[in-house]
C-alpha cells in the first residue's frame, strides 16, 4: 500500500479514513438554504452534535416524535442522503432490512435540507384513485408551487404493482401518463403560468399549453426527490428490479449494511443510559447484547450454509433485545424495591414496637407500689362483696316473690276491668242510641206533642214515664168515666214538662248513675213491662214520641247494667288501689337492692 498525506501526516490510507470522507452543505445549520456552502466534514464530532440538534428540532415541531441514536454509521447514511436530495433531480433507493433507518434517516436528511416531506398512509380502502390523489397533491407542491419535496414510499406501501409503473415514469419522464382530467390538467397550467413567467424574465410572456405543462414537468424532475425504502429480502425485490430498470438507473443506490460494532455499542449506551444500574454493570449488559447479536447473526449465517434457510438477524431485533432486558430489569427492579419497602417497614414496626414495649416496662416499674395496694383493696372488696351478696341473694328472693305477688294482683284487678268493661258495652250502644234520637227530635216536634188536646194512648203513656223518670208528681182530676173518685194524670204536667225550653237539654243531662230506686221500679213495673211501650209502635202516634220511649228504654238498661257493675267498679277501685301500693313497696325494695 503506497502512503500519502492523510489529515496533515503522511501515511497509509485505511478503511476509516474512506468513511470519514464526508461532503455537505450541512454544517451550517443556521445559515440560509440556498447559502449554504458544499465542503468536507473535517470533525465527525462536530457533525454528530450538529445532527442531534437538527433532530431535536425536528421533535419539537412534528407530532411523531423519533428516537434515534446518532453514531458514525447514522452520519455516514444521513450524509449520503442529504448529498443526493440535494442533486437537482436527485433520487435515492434505500436498500436495507426493518429497523436500519431508512425512513427516519431520510426524514431527518429532509427536515436538514428544508424539503416537504410526504408519504402516503396506507389504509385498507387506499387502492390506485387514492394513490393517484395523492401523487396530484405531490407533482403540484413541487412542479406549480416549486417547493423541494421528497415522495417517500416503502415496500409494504406497495399495495398494486401499478403504484411501482407511476413511480417508474416519475424517475423516466418526470410525469404520469393520463393522470390529469382536462379541467384538473388546466388547473395546473394556470398554478404553474406565475413562475413560468418569473422564470422567463418577461411579465408579458406567452406560453402555450404544451411549453406551460413542459415547464411544469422540468419542475417535478427539478424539484421532486423520489426516496424509495425497499427490504432485500425474498424475491420480490429482485423481481421489481428486474421489472422497472429505473428504479436502479434513475436512483442512487444507498445500501444499508449490519450495523457495525461500535454502531451496536452506541445504541446500547443510549437506551441504557437512564436505567438505574452502575456503570461498570451497565459496561457489562452492553458487551452482553453485542454479544447477543453478533453470535445470533454468526449461528443465522452457519444456519444458511448448513441448511440453505434464511434467518434475518435485523436491527429490530437488537432494539427489542434491549427493550426485553429493560422491561425485566425493572420489573425485577420493582419486585426488589417492594421486598425491601416492605422490609423497611417492618424493621420500623419492630422498632416502634421495641419503644412501646420499653416505655411500658417503665410505666410497669412505676406502678408496682400502686399495683401491690391495689391488689390489697381488691381483696378488702372481695370478701365485702362476698357478704353482700349472700345479703343481695337473700333481697333479691324476696323482691321476686313479691312481685310474683305483684304481678297477681294486676291480673286480678285487669280481669275485674275487663269484666266491667264487657258489662257495660250491653249500656253503652243503647244509651248512644238514645241520646243520637233525642239529637233528632226539634222544637217542632215537642210543640206538636204538646199542642194535642186529646193525645194517643201511646204519647200519654210515654209522657207519663218521662215524668215518672223527672219525679214529677201527676194532677188529681175526676174520673171522666163518672165513677165520682179522682184519679191520677200526667198529661197536664206533661204539658208543662213540654213547654220548658231546657227540657231536651235535662234529658242529656240526666243523673243516669243516680236513679232512684223507687223510679226504676215503678218504670219497669208499669212501663217496661207494657207491649205497648215499644218505639216502633210509638212512632206511628208521634216521631218526637219514639225518641222518648227510646230514651226512657235505655235509662233502664243503663240502670240495670250500672247496678251490676257499681259492686265490681267498687271491687276494682279496692284492687287498683292496692297494687299501686304493692307496686310502690316493689319499686322501694328494687332500688334498695340496686343500691346493694
Amino acid at each position: 500500500t503506497q502512503s500519502t498525506w492523510v489529515r496533515g501526516e503522511r501515511r497509509s490510507v485505511v478503511e476509516d479514513d474512506m468513511r470519514s470522507l464526508m461532503f455537505g452543505d450541512y454544517m451550517n445549520p443556521d445559515g440560509d438554504i440556498d447559502e449554504r456552502v458544499y465542503e468536507e466534514i473535517v470533525e465527525i464530532e462536530e457533525f454528530n452534535k450538529i445532527s442531534e440538534h437538527q433532530l431535536d428540532e425536528y421533535n419539537q415541531v412534528n407530532k411523531a416524535k423519533m428516537n434515534l441514536v446518532i453514531f458514525r454509521y447514522v452520519l455516514e447514511h444521513l450524509s449520503r442522503i442529504s448529498r443526493i436530495l440535494k442533486q437537482p433531480g436527485g433520487n435515492a433507493l434505500l436498500v436495507g432490512v426493518g429497523g436500519s433507518g431508512r425512513q427516519s434517516l431520510t426524514r431527518l436528511a429532509g427536515f436538514m435540507s428544508g424539503f416537504n416531506i410526504f408519504q402516503p398512509e396506507i389504509t385498507k380502502q387506499y387502492g390506485p384513485v387514492e394513490w393517484r390523489e395523492d401523487l396530484k397533491v405531490v407533482l403540484k407542491q413541487a412542479g406549480a408551487v416549486g417547493k423541494p419535496t421528497i415522495l417517500l414510499v416503502t415496500d409494504t406501501q406497495i399495495k398494486y404493482e401499478s403504484f411501482l409503473e407511476d413511480i417508474d415514469n416519475l424517475l423516466n419522464t418526470g410525469e404520469v401518463p393520463n393522470l390529469y382530467a382536462p379541467d384538473e390538467k388546466q388547473d395546473v397550467l394556470e398554478t404553474v403560468r406565475p413562475a413560468a413567467l418569473l422564470a422567463a424574465g418577461d411579465k408579458n410572456a406567452e406560453f402555450s399549453p404544451l411549453a406551460l405543462f413542459n415547464f411544469f414537468v422540468n419542475q417535478v424532475k427539478e424539484k421532486l426527490h423520489i426516496v424509495i425504502a425497499f427490504s432485500p429480502i425474498g424475491d420480490a425485490f429482485r423481481n421489481r428490479m428486474r421489472q422497472f430498470p429505473s428504479l436502479i438507473n434513475c436512483c442512487t443506490i444507498d445500501w444499508f449494511q449490519a450495523w457495525p460494532v461500535d454502531a451496536l455499542e452506541r445504541v446500547a449506551n443510549k437506551f441504557l443510559e437512564n436505567v438505574e444500574i452502575e456503570d461498570e454493570e451497565r459496561g457489562e449488559i452492553v458487551t452482553l447484547c453485542k454479544y447477543f447479536h453478533t453470535s445470533a447473526s454468526d449461528l443465522s449465517e452457519k444456519f444458511l450454509n448448513e441448511l440453505g434457510r434464511h434467518n434475518y438477524v435485523t436491527p429490530t431485533s437488537y432494539l427489542e433485545l434491549i427493550g426485553s432486558f429493560k422491561k425485566l430489569l425493572h420489573l425485577k427492579q420493582e419486585e426488589v424495591m417492594k421486598a425491601k419497602r416492605r422490609y423497611i417497614v417492618g424493621l420500623e414496626k419492630l422498632a416502634f414496637a421495641s419503644t412501646q414495649v420499653a416505655e411500658m416496662q417503665v410505666e410497669l416499674e412505676e406502678l408496682k407500689p400502686q399495683l401491690v395496694i391495689t391488689a390489697d383493696e381488691n381483696a378488702k372488696m372481695f370478701v365485702v362483696i362476698e357478704t353482700e351478696s349472700v345479703e343481695v341473694e337473700a333481697k333479691s328472693q324476696l323482691v321476686a316473690k313479691e312481685e310474683a305477688i305483684v304481678n297477681e294482683q294486676a291480673a286480678e284487678a285487669q280481669a275485674l276491668k275487663s269484666e266491667c268493661e264487657a258489662d257495660l258495652a250491653e249500656a253503652i250502644p243503647a244509651l248512644e242510641a238514645a241520646l243520637a234520637a233525642l239529637d233528632t227530635l226539634k222544637p217542632a216536634d215537642i210543640s206538636i206533642v204538646k199542642s194535642m188536646k186529646n193525645p194517643p194512648h201511646g204519647v200519654k203513656l210515654v209522657m207519663e214515664s218521662v215524668c215518672v223518670m223527672q219525679e214529677i208528681k201527676p194532677d188529681r182530676i175526676p174520673d171522666p168515666s163518672g165513677s165520682g173518685k179522682k184519679i191520677e194524670d200526667y198529661w197536664g204536667p206533661s204539658k208543662k214538662l213540654l213547654g220548658d225550653m231546657n227540657f231536651l237539654a235535662s234529658l242529656r243531662t240526666y243523673d243516669k248513675d243516680n236513679i232512684p230506686i223507687p223510679v226504676m221500679k215503678k218504670i219497669r213495673t208499669e212501663y217496661i213491662s207494657n207491649t205497648e211501650f215499644v218505639p216502633e209502635k210509638v212512632a206511628k202516634a208521634s216521631s218526637a214520641a219514639e225518641g222518648l220511649c227510646r230514651w226512657v228504654r235505655a235509662m233502664e238498661i243503663y240502670d240495670r247494667v250500672a247496678k251490676v257493675v257499681a259492686p265490681k267498679k267498687l271491687k276494682l277501685a279496692e284492687a287498683e288501689l292496692m297494687l299501686s301500693q304493692a307496686t310502690s313497696q316493689l319499686n322501694a325494695k328494687r332500688a334498695e337492692l340496686a343500691a346493694i
